[in-house]
């Protein structure tokens, strides 16, 4: 007994070309996961911009330049690009990696080693502090070295920290917005008092800026050598963080 077969229709062969691929040997339905695009080079030129100490910079940047601190306020304005820069750097390297970095285990010099390492560093503070110190307000030898110190260590600790530390995780929420807030209260009442000085470059005790307020301590040698060895106290603590 012959049983005939019928043609298969047009939804039996749409059914066979939906499990046949290109080869005509696989079946089922495959995805294939296409890599996320790297963003565009302007949109990564952009990405800095929203990061809020940018803006920060910049803005204190422009009021630094137009009260009669021209030198100041572009040193301000090259750290915001160089933000900026690094930012859409990071953004064309690791498009969309919000991931925390992963946590390594601090490796620290032994005692006897270290203890000599300190002591290097706390002499050269001292003399640095002292020979900066010596050199009067808004000389070119005191701009110099506080300039040229300050681009060592940038440039040395741009790429990351010089050694294992673990990760810090994620800011917690609530102290980010008590500094965000401290920090907003300060660059307000700094504006505030610039703003009601009898011009931008006359400074006003009526109205003091940081600046004015810091005048008596750093009129003198001393005062000056004191402020730096701050500076560089929190200058390595921000670098050992």
């Amino acid at each position: 007994m012959q049983v005939s077969r019928a043609a298969p229709g047009p939804e039996d062969r749409q059914t066979q070309n939906r499990g046949t691929g290109s080869g005509g040997t696989s079946t089922g339905c495959a995805e294939v996961a296409v890599p996320a695009r790297p963003p565009g080079r302007a949109r990564a030129a952009l990405a800095g911009l929203r990061a809020p100490v940018v803006w920060v910079l910049l803005a204190i940047a422009y009021f630094t330049a137009i009260s009669g601190k021209p030198l100041d306020g572009v040193l301000m304005l090259i750290v915001a690009a160089g933000l900026a820069w690094d930012a859409g750097r990071r953004a064309l390297r690791h498009p969309g990696s919000e991931s925390p970095p992963v946590a390594r285990p601090a490796r620290r010099p032994g005692g006897r080693r270290r203890l000599l390492i300190m002591s290097a560093l706390l002499a050269g503070g001292a003399v640095y502090a002292a020979v900066v110190g010596s050199f009067s307000r808004y000389s070119w030898p005191a701009t110099a070295g506080i300039i040229g110190l300050g681009t060592i260590v940038v440039t040395i600790g741009w790429h990351g920290p010089l050694r294992d530390r673990p990760a810090s995780g994620r800011l917690p929420v609530a102290g980010t917005l008590a500094w965000v807030a401290v920090l907003v209260a300060g660059c307000l009442w700094e504006l505030g008092a610039l703003l009601q000085q009898p011009s931008l470059t006359t400074d006003s005790y009526g109205h003091p800026t940081v600046s004015t307020l810091t005048d008596p301590v750093l009129a003198n040698s001393p005062g000056r050598a004191v402020v730096l060895l701050g500076w560089l106290a929190l200058g390595w603590y921000l670098v050992e963080r």
